[in-house]
């Protein structure tokens, strides 16, 4: 009567460890693919809400649903023609202030250079003094201006598609309103899903060379 066939393989209770590995990595990779914590979705979100950070009327949205987008891609912009016009103008004036602190520190200097008297130095010192002030306050309008046209832009905050669209052209809307759902495009939940498969198969092929080799 013919000897039993064994599969004399060195080390199979590697193998049985190898597969009790793969098999709880499988289980990991299943819960964060599949069933994600809320740590887990806040630092991965399935879906991204976006919002203005300030009230105002829709007056362009330059995306459409399902189109891919860029990180910092500007997705929609509020009517902002007020606010476009201020902000020229502050800028305007913030020049002027510029150079008239400038002219008036260059006087301030040639003063002293001359040997001018205390009292036109001081003056001149309360002229530079006043002209620095106004330039400040100009600069101060300039940038809130500036923190105004931002806020009434829409910026994508990754990469991704655009999942929704809730607002459209004339939309009136509030700061913190759901103006679109994205898609975001990261690859977290595919990599788990892959190495859920793989794993999978790895524990039964391991756990089947255990047993064989028995």
């Amino acid at each position: 009567m013919p000897a039993k066939r064994r599969y004399n393989i060195k080390g199979t209770n590697d193998f049985l460890v190898l597969a009790g590995i793969f098999f709880f990595l499988c289980l990991w990779a299943v819960k964060d693919a599949w069933y994600p914590s809320p740590k887990v979705l806040k630092k991965h979100p399935l879906a991204i809400e976006v919002a203005f950070e300030t009230d105002g009327s829709v007056g362009r949205v330059n995306v459409q649903e399902g189109d891919s987008i860029g990180e910092k891609q500007v997705l929609a912009s509020l009517r902002l023609d007020r606010i476009s016009a201020d902000y020229e103008e502050a800028k305007n004036t913030y020049t002027a202030a510029k150079k008239k602190f400038a002219m008036r520190q260059m006087a301030h200097k040639n003063a002293v250079k001359n040997g001018a008297s205390d009292n036109g130095i001081s003056e001149l010192e309360a002229g530079v003094a006043e002209a620095k002030s106004a330039e400040e306050v100009a600069l101060a309008s300039v940038t809130e201006l500036r923190k105004a046209l931002d806020a009434g832009e829409l910026l994508s905050p990754t990469k991704g598609k655009v999942k929704e669209i809730r607002a459209h052209t004339h939309s009136m809307v509030k700061a913190g309103d759901t103006i679109m759902v994205l898609d975001p495009k990261d690859h977290f939940y595919l990599f788990n899903k892959s190495l859920a498969i793989f794993s999978f198969f790895a524990f039964w092929i391991f756990l089947a060379i255990h047993v064989l080799a028995r």
